[in-house]
């Protein structure tokens, strides 16, 4: 495995179809699963709800089986907020449990492939979900794991956090661009996140996982490739690179982006990189460690911005209570 250690600069770029246009800009971005489990006493504690069951046939013409998702619903999603600094407070949870670093995954390419250096992620995408009426679009990574069906967010994209409710119509669309999936829509199965995030929207709690039917008779893994997960890392990563899909101005969510530098500690648990992404990159990956362009181990998971001084995002880094939740998920 080589392990890319890129310089401490903060840059965006923009993902483009067949190549990458680089501006180095310090701080600005590069575009180149039946019912809830009950609640318990501990923040580490998760739930998990369980998407309705799949149509034995999906309507004519359908992006996925259940017909919802429309080519104008995808184009029209509102780009879920990336919360602002500092966090919420009234909460009284304790820090996230942490240990020694360690890996609880390792990176594949899709089935046939070896390499992801695509400008376009297929790792990586967006993730379209409903809350209260409303359609929503954050960034999602696929994950390598046993079931070859995990997908990575931010816990606000899945639950609404405290006095909210679950999301619905949840699904992945990886390497998402300019309308198009470049595997197509992936419909949930389950979903899991933080007890402390569903509460009392404890940021520092703020990742989740859910899972995705197979599509065409094959796992998502196998189709787009997964990311390792990387485990108790420290706060401060060189070589780090986020991707999202930011859409507000003056992004238009419809192409990808990455931030690439070198991380530092922020506050009592995150870790904070200089990048101009916006609402629509929340749960965007956090990649060290990388072993080709787009393809590597996440360490966390885009969770909110700066929106005064210097524009930076914000992540916990994935502790001992994300292992425990990463082993729940099948």
């Amino acid at each position: 495995m080589r392990t890319f250690s890129l310089p401490g600069k903060r840059s965006l770029k923009l993902a483009v179809a067949g190549f990458l246009l680089t501006t180095a800009a310090t701080g600005s971005a590069f575009a180149a699963t039946p019912t809830d489990a009950p609640a318990a006493t501990s923040p580490a504690a998760t739930s998990a709800v369980q998407a309705p069951a799949l149509p034995s046939k999906a309507p004519a013409g359908a992006l996925e089986p259940t017909g919802y998702w429309t080519a104008e619903k995808l184009r029209n999603a509102i780009p879920a907020d990336l919360p602002n600094d500092p966090k919420l407070p009234a909460s009284q949870d304790p820090a996230p449990r942490t240990g020694p670093p360690s890996i609880a995954s390792h990176p594949v390419a899709p089935v046939g492939r070896t390499t992801l250096n695509d400008p376009v992620p297929s790792t990586a995408g967006k993730v379209f979900f409903s809350d209260n009426g409303l359609n929503y679009v954050c960034s999602a990574a696929a994950v390598n794991n046993n079931y070859k069906n995990l997908v990575v967010t931010a816990g606000h994209c899945i639950h609404s956090g405290q006095g909210g409710n679950w999301h619905s119509n949840i699904a992945f669309a990886p390497s998402y661009y300019n309308g198009q999936s470049g595997a197509g829509l992936w419909n949930w199965a389950a979903a899991r996140t933080f007890n402390a995030w569903i509460n009392n929207s404890n940021f520092s709690y703020d990742q989740a996982f859910f899972t995705v039917w197979p599509r065409n008779n094959r796992s998502l893994i196998d189709t787009v490739g997964g990311n390792g997960l990387a485990i108790n890392n420290s706060r401060s990563q060189p070589g780090t690179r986020i991707w999202g899909w930011p859409a507000e101005p003056p992004f238009n969510g419809e192409v990808p982006y990455y931030c690439d530098g070198t991380t530092s500690a922020s506050g009592s648990t995150d870790a904070a990189l200089g990048c101009t992404m916006n609402g629509g990159a929340s749960g965007g990956p956090w990649l060290k460690d990388r072993i080709d362009q787009n393809l590597g181990y996440i360490f966390a998971a885009t969770s909110r911005r700066t929106t005064s001084g210097p524009q930076i995002l914000l992540a916990t880094p994935f502790n001992s209570e994300v292992l425990d939740m990463f082993n729940q998920m099948t």
